[in-house]
């Protein structure tokens, strides 16, 4: 029977129809068990998950739903092994620095897919990545990306050697002119402390804001550098 989601376990899980078909399309090889909701035993959804993975990896049980606490939509959840895996070489990286709010985490994943990108750092300490709380707010998207974890931000550098820009508020440096280099890392820091100041080098950069707000919120700026990235990369 599924536990209650610890940092210990082994496994995680997802809630939901959407993500699940994310996972087996993208990861079954993960896939440990996906518990049914009698509510939605002869479902769309369900006959579909059936033409897609064996009968022994489906169990009927709304004891799983209680014992986790599921949101009342919630028909499926699927239990799924824990596992990092490298990032690829070849392409543009986001860096993200001691990131603690959950969902700021996953809504980070979502926007780094929607701008056709696929690989995550994350430096540690920091939220925990396979939470399902950061899963959910993900929408999927933790399926399609290659997310590694990092004690440091010297570690990850030692492993991927690229140029990086730090996104801070201390520069002169405008994102507008800024040209991106090959192969680079943009590297954002903590929603509450921001970066810290031995990661600001000649590349760091500041986007664009009007002087009434004091800072935009994490994943907005992601989702600003990221489309600036793109529209450089088309």
């Amino acid at each position: 029977m599924i536990k209650n989601y610890t940092k210990d376990l082994p496994y995680t899980y997802v809630e939901g129809f959407f993500p699940s078909f994310e996972l087996i399309n993208s990861h079954v090889e993960r896939l440990i068990s996906i518990y049914v909701n009698s509510s939605c035993k002869d479902s769309d959804g369900l006959k579909k998950i059936q033409k897609l993975i064996p009968e022994d990896k489906i169990i009927f049980s709304d004891k799983a739903f209680s014992v986790i606490k599921a949101k009342e939509n919630s028909h499926v959840i699927s239990t799924f092994k824990k596992e990092i895996t490298d990032l690829n070489e070849e392409e543009d990286h986001l860096v993200l620095v001691n990131p603690s709010d959950m969902g700021n985490l996953g809504n980070a994943m979502r926007t780094l897919l929607a701008f056709d990108l696929k690989n995550l750092a994350v430096i540690q300490p920091c939220a925990d990545v396979y939470n399902p709380k950061v899963i959910r707010a993900s929408m999927g998207a933790f399926f399609n990306i290659n997310i590694e974890l990092f004690p440091s931000f010297e570690k990850y550098l030692e492993k991927y050697r690229r140029p990086y820009y730090p996104f801070v508020l201390q520069t002169d440096n405008l994102l507008s002119k800024t040209t991106f280099k090959k192969k680079t890392a943009l590297v954002f820091g903590n929603e509450a402390t921001g970066l810290p100041s031995y990661l600001r080098n000649e590349n760091s950069v500041r986007i664009e804001q009007s002087s009434l707000v004091d800072s935009l919120n994490l994943t907005t700026s992601i989702a600003i550098a990221l489309y600036q990235l793109k529209l450089q990369r088309d």
